[in-house]
């Protein structure tokens, strides 16, 4: 009896660009015979695919191979040429917008950061974002290349089945319709998500987590959120919105959550926790800087000031944010537990000071983590720091076409005509 295997060429096709792009994202410069012998793709493939690649500019050769012994035959390197396209990226958050154009490396090559209206009236907010993404799309196309995506980064809970924000605790937002950011410049491929997942996937894609088969990324800042990715893949659970980690409970009898719930994670390690602890030191006596940086009021405290006296050497600042890195530690203990990654990532804007919380967080995670899992994970800052979630959502545009470019490639890149 004989077996007819139906083969779709489309679909290996397309999966061996896959495969091909993203080997060359990671491992540049490389050699076409490099990349037929690590991927498993015969040379005859391969060298069609990359002569496509290169007529579409998205692949350049830059140069022979160091130590190339083959004067015959020399073996010629290339890379994913960083000027095939432009990206947008933007990011809200609590009190500011912020936009970049990127190259594919990605180089920022523009940015702008705007206040959102002290009101917090969201169709206000709204305007403002959309009026800066208008400008930003209208600068992208004066580059005269292509644009390969806009990522909108947002610190909420989103559907990103539908472009829904389901709610963004500190931003006082729920059941917004966030197409309405993109009228105008539909022409523009759009993705929005979780500041915590794009910023994990942009760690693992250009940061500290490139090589790692399991990371867990923590966006430490206004509030705690997270991001599980395994190998290069964000897991998003049933509805797109796993690792709110933030959320789970400590002590049923603690502070208020902005969630409505009592003694979440969030409330223990969050900004505003940082702040209640500074009040404290300043009621008990102690004296501080803080509150010259605020005209005497906490509640005009920004976490950027916050972070300026930390730096500062602030006694009060300082303590209040080492008390904070305690029940960090204590949190990370309990996910290195549950999750056995074998890289954690602190990001966010509280992740500036990382270099003086670590040792408060790795002595809590030596103390209560279990030994296996402990020794087998790392604790590492982002590279990206507060822009984290801007190079993530430019890195959810790229990992979008690299893992299933076939279409966006016929689309965007067009040939060059050979004259």
């Amino acid at each position: 009896m004989s077996i007819h295997l139906h083969i779709n060429h489309n679909d290996m096709r397309n999966r061996n660009l896959a495969l091909i792009l993203n080997h060359l994202h990671q491992n540049s410069p490389i050699s076409r015979s490099e990349l037929s012998s690590q991927l498993g793709i015969n040379k005859a493939s391969i060298s069609t695919t990359i002569r496509e690649l290169i007529d579409r500019g998205i692949v350049i050769e830059v140069g022979v191979k160091s130590g190339n012994q083959d004067v015959g035959h020399p073996s010629i390197d290339l890379m994913i040429n960083p000027d095939a396209g432009r990206i947008i990226g933007v990011s809200i958050n609590q009190g500011i917008v912020t936009a970049v154009i990127t190259d594919i490396s990605p180089n920022i090559l523009w940015r702008k950061e705007v206040n959102l209206p002290a009101s917090n009236l969201f169709q206000e907010n709204m305007q403002v974002v959309k009026n800066l993404i208008q400008e930003v799309c209208n600068l992208a196309r004066g580059h005269k290349l292509p644009i390969l995506g806009l990522g909108l980064s947002i610190p909420g809970m989103v559907d990103i089945e539908s472009n829904r924000l389901l709610a963004a605790f500190e931003l006082g937002w729920q059941n917004i319709d966030l197409n309405v950011l993109i009228e105008g410049n539909e022409d523009i491929n759009f993705h929005i998500g979780n500041e915590a997942h794009m910023s994990g996937l942009g760690e693992r894609y250009f940061g500290s987590s490139e090589k790692s088969a399991s990371t867990l990324y923590l966006n430490w800042g206004l509030e705690m959120s997270g991001a599980i990715i395994i190998n290069e893949n964000v897991v998003p659970g049933s509805m797109g919105l796993a690792g709110e980690v933030g959320h789970f409970s400590l002590d049923p009898n603690g502070a208020m959550c902005e969630c409505g719930n009592l003694g979440c994670w969030n409330t223990m390690v969050n900004f505003k926790a940082a702040v209640s602890r500074i009040q404290s030191k300043i009621d008990a006596g102690e004296s501080s800087c803080v509150l010259e940086f605020c005209n005497h009021s906490l509640n005009d405290l920004s976490l950027n000031l916050f972070i300026e006296a930390v730096r500062q050497g602030d006694s009060v600042a300082v303590g209040a944010l080492k008390e904070t890195g305690k029940w960090l530690g204590i949190g990370i203990a309990n996910l290195i537990n549950l999750f056995n990654p074998d890289l954690i990532v602190l990001g966010g804007p509280l992740s500036q000071a990382f270099h003086l919380v670590y040792p408060i967080i790795q002595s809590e995670v030596d103390q209560r983590a279990l030994p296996w899992q402990r020794n087998s994970c790392q604790i590492k800052p982002s590279r990206y720091r507060q822009d984290a979630c801007l190079i993530g959502a430019v890195a959810t545009v790229i990992w979008n076409i690299f893992n299933n470019p076939e279409e966006p490639i016929r689309k965007t890149f067009r040939k060059k005509i050979k004259r």
